[in-house]
């Protein structure tokens, strides 16, 4: 092969990789407005909201961002998106996650709401920080972004902790995934 030939070659590769990496963004960037919204209501629900109302709350929104996470996925899936081998293992690695956040609240004994949602939150925040060392580097930003406000608004402003995260945490999913899916587009 000559050098022109090889160096064409690269160049075609690198491209494919580029616009792969791009849909990546664009594609997790839906995740994150979808949750981000979810953020945005359920954390103003534990700040207004009394009691149990708050947790009902949150379960219909669970359960909305998980259907939607579902069909967000098909919908990629059957447009065409690249398919990874990796998706399962990182579905299986999300369930391990939430799984150790319920034990962790369980076993620690922890009772409010405030601190469930700080371990919640703290460990998402981990999450999004390991994703982007095997991804990109912008979400292992949101991850330390996630994890910097979470523990600035519970140090700093106590009684307003899930407004705070309503606005800033919320804010900061979807607002990075309107900028992952216009970087991506």
């Amino acid at each position: 092969m000559d050098p022109e030939r090889a160096v064409d070659d690269l160049r075609a590769i690198r491209q494919i990789m580029e616009r792969t990496r791009r849909a990546g963004d664009a594609h997790g960037g839906w995740f994150m407005i979808l949750w981000g919204a979810i953020w945005f209501v359920g954390f103003l629900g534990s700040q207004f909201l009394q009691g149990q109302i708050s947790g009902w709350v949150w379960l219909g929104l669970d359960v909305v961002g998980m259907a939607g996470s579902v069909a967000l996925g098909a919908r990629m899936s059957h447009r065409g998106a690249a398919h990874s081998p990796l998706w399962r293992p990182v579905a299986y690695w999300l369930v391990a996650v939430i799984g150790f956040d319920f034990l962790l609240i369980w076993l620690l004994g922890l009772t409010t709401v405030r601190e469930g949602s700080l371990v919640l939150l703290l460990t998402i925040a981990l999450t999004y920080f390991q994703f982007g060392i095997f991804s990109t580097w912008k979400v292992s930003a949101v991850g330390a972004g996630i994890g910097a406000l979470t523990v600035l608004s519970v140090v700093i402003v106590p009684d307003y902790f899930f407004l705070a995260m309503a606005v800033l945490g919320g804010g900061l999913l979807a607002g990075s995934g309107f900028w992952f899916v216009k970087q991506g587009g």
